[in-house]
């Protein structure tokens, strides 16, 4: 793999694309194993066969296959997917509208996917940086069969072999027109990193349906876990640890290592380790997937099996009904937010007693809310702060009742002052001063109201 200039132009120039690429259809149940390209006997010398044992395979002098089948009854948590598998129904059977939040509202044909059609996928690459110097050395694919999950890994071993490398990875994701993707953050950062190198070799990558599940996971877990990497969701909601992982960050530095000390260095070792934590990804990937779509089919009844922002997912829920039933949960749970937002429904819908009696809960809720409710003491103030601003903006211009706004304004004002501490305590931006400018003239205007005696008038409501 070291080798000099002169024999790393001799591989690139002797590349090209050969038989036996991978083909999938919708009837087999499993992937087939890609057939090797019929190696020239020159190249023979440089197979790395003798270094890579079975279950790996030699596609090309410079890169590996291997195959592997995580059965259902092997991993307890990807058990917790079978019951979902079994059905072999459409998605949509189970939750039509979460689809419609995992595919961010973009899907109009996702009401046929099956899980069948689901491709996991994860690369391993040479940096975080996403430019052009950035390769991926190492791709992994997952489908759902009914033994378990099947992995299908190829591993590029030197650069010259990304051309051939390119080439079965583009065959897995466009080997089915029906194919939908699903990542963690493959959406940002894989597919870009693969788009540059398909351009790099003057290749376009075509769009396809993708479900990118670091959207939806900060969505349910940002601010009650201490990240949203796939590594915490796995050990803090899906409850499995992994034993003798290599982190995912020494990677590149393994491959690089690799590359220099060749087979026979320390490095091939760890290069192994790398391969097992990236069939480990694809794992916890899909074992995530099962997670979440757990809760989008029956969110108050997962709720009651681990912690979410039940009051988010329920503010992009399409049904409205169902909105409301799971802002109500929410609300009964302690999330301010929630109550927030049951108020305005209430206005918009002219229930003002309503309307005024939530926004109080809100506003009056004590800072132990903080902790029951299970958010940062800083998302409790805003919440009070807004709340105290609709009510001086009911009190003054619905219930003209200036004693009342004047008393909400203040408090509104003093909650400023503290959520702005709070906030610079914990290294976040400040709140807008343009908030406390807008508290400061409903004041003002308010004490000329009080002292002038204004009278009731017909006008601006809210």
């Amino acid at each position: 793999m070291a080798g000099n200039l002169k024999s790393r132009l001799e591989r690139i120039r002797a590349g090209s694309v050969g038989p036996g690429l991978p083909c999938h259809s919708r009837e087999s149940s499993a992937f087939s194993v890609p057939v090797p390209r019929i190696l020239p006997e020159s190249d023979t010398s440089r197979s790395p066969a003798s270094f890579f044992p079975p279950p790996w395979t030699v596609l090309d002098p410079l890169v590996l296959f291997r195959r592997r089948l995580v059965r259902w009854e092997e991993d307890s948590v990807l058990c917790s997917f079978l019951s979902c598998y079994e059905g072999k129904g459409r998605l949509s059977e189970l939750s039509p509208s979460f689809l419609s939040i995992l595919f961010r509202g973009g899907e109009s044909s996702s009401e046929d996917l099956t899980l069948q059609d689901l491709l996991f996928f994860d690369l391993e690459t040479t940096g975080l940086s996403g430019g052009a110097g950035t390769v991926a050395f190492l791709a992994a694919f997952g489908i759902l069969t009914e033994q378990g999950l099947e992995v299908r890994q190829y591993l590029l071993l030197d650069y010259p072999g990304e051309p051939i490398f390119l080439e079965y990875v583009h065959a897995e994701l466009t080997g089915m027109e029906d194919r939908v993707l699903v990542s963690y953050n493959g959406k940002a950062f894989d597919i870009q990193i693969l788009r540059n190198r398909f351009a790099m070799q003057g290749r376009l990558l075509r769009d396809q349906r993708h479900i990118d599940l670091l959207y939806i996971s900060r969505l349910l877990w940002s601010g009650l876990l201490p990240s949203c990497s796939l590594g915490t969701l796995e050990t803090q909601v899906l409850n499995r640890r992994r034993e003798g992982d290599i982190p995912g960050a020494l990677a590149p530095q393994i491959w690089f290592d690799f590359l220099r000390e060749g087979p026979h260095g320390s490095a091939l070792e760890k290069l192994y380790g790398v391969c097992d934590h990236n069939v480990l990804d694809i794992v916890g990937l899909s074992s995530l997937f099962g997670m979440v779509l757990r809760i989008g089919s029956d969110p108050v009844g997962a709720i009651e099996e681990r912690a979410f922002h039940l009051d988010r997912l329920a503010l992009l829920w399409p049904e409205e009904e169902t909105r409301r039933i799971l802002l109500q949960e929410a609300a009964l749970r302690g999330s301010l937010r929630a109550r927030y937002e049951l108020a305005r429904i209430a206005r918009r819908s002219g229930e003002w007693e309503r309307y005024r009696s939530l926004m109080e809960e809100t506003a009056d809720a004590a800072d132990s809310v903080s902790e029951s409710a299970m958010v940062p003491r800083g998302a409790v103030l805003l919440w009070r702060l807004r709340a105290n601003i609709q009510l001086a903006s009911y009190y003054e211009w619905k219930a003209r009742d200036y004693e009342a706004a004047i008393i909400r304004t203040r408090r509104a004002a003093a909650l400023f002052v503290e959520l702005s501490a709070e906030r610079l305590r914990s290294g976040a931006k400040a709140a807008s001063p343009f908030i406390n400018m807008k508290l400061e003239e409903r004041l003002n205007r308010l004490l000329a109201k009080q002292q002038n005696g204004c009278p009731k008038k017909i006008g601006r409501q809210g």
